[in-house]
């Protein structure tokens, strides 16, 4: 399996703006997770670690929101915030592997809660609180998706320029050379 590569890995103000407007939209889901996150934490520690994780992800790469400043500039000055690097773009592959991940755990536990008690499963708090952090990492998983897709490169021809790569330019690029003929030729043993 082959995980793309965020080639751009600039400023979220040199996006296209219907991508800063997901973006921008995506801080909601994000504050959700540190409000769900730390309320299913007092029943269940354990479990909430991976949406407490997220919801640092998150904020790494929504450093550059007016309204996310205060939390970065907090999580950044301790000891876990030294290990997540500058934010920004750079956390947009950890934070859509890492929400689709619990998206899908989320799910699993969320059905089979359902299959066992029904639609009574809402009177438990912490099935509520579950619901809420699965609603929030499913609305990050499907934006941040969206916003790889934008800026992810998407060549015509299916060639992708790698970096430090001979340039390649115009419809002579993809032709072969006069004559060639591919696996022709003499070959060559190795150790012999």
């Amino acid at each position: 399996m082959v995980l793309p590569m965020v080639t751009n890995v600039g400023s979220i103000s040199s996006l296209p703006p219907d991508v800063q407007a997901l973006l921008a939209f995506s801080k909601y889901f994000v504050f959700g997770l540190w409000i769900f996150g730390l309320l299913f934490a007092l029943f269940s520690p354990v479990s909430a670690l991976s949406t407490m994780c997220l919801a640092i992800f998150g904020t790494y790469l929504l450093s550059e929101d007016p309204q996310m400043v205060n939390c970065y500039a907090v999580i950044r000055s301790t000891v876990i915030g030294q290990c997540c690097g500058h934010g920004g773009l750079q956390m947009l592959m950890p934070f859509l592997l890492l929400s689709a991940i619990n998206t899908l755990m989320d799910s699993l536990q969320l059905v089979q809660v359902f299959t066992v008690y029904g639609v009574g499963a809402f009177k438990f708090i912490p099935v509520d609180l579950l619901l809420g952090i699965w609603v929030c990492e499913f609305a990050s998983t499907a934006i941040c998706w969206r916003v790889l897709k934008t800026i992810m490169p998407n060549p015509a021809d299916g060639y992708q320029q790698l970096p430090g790569g001979p340039v390649q330019t115009g419809s002579s690029a993809t032709q072969p050379a006069a004559g060639f003929q591919p696996f022709c030729g003499q070959g060559h043993r190795l150790g012999g």
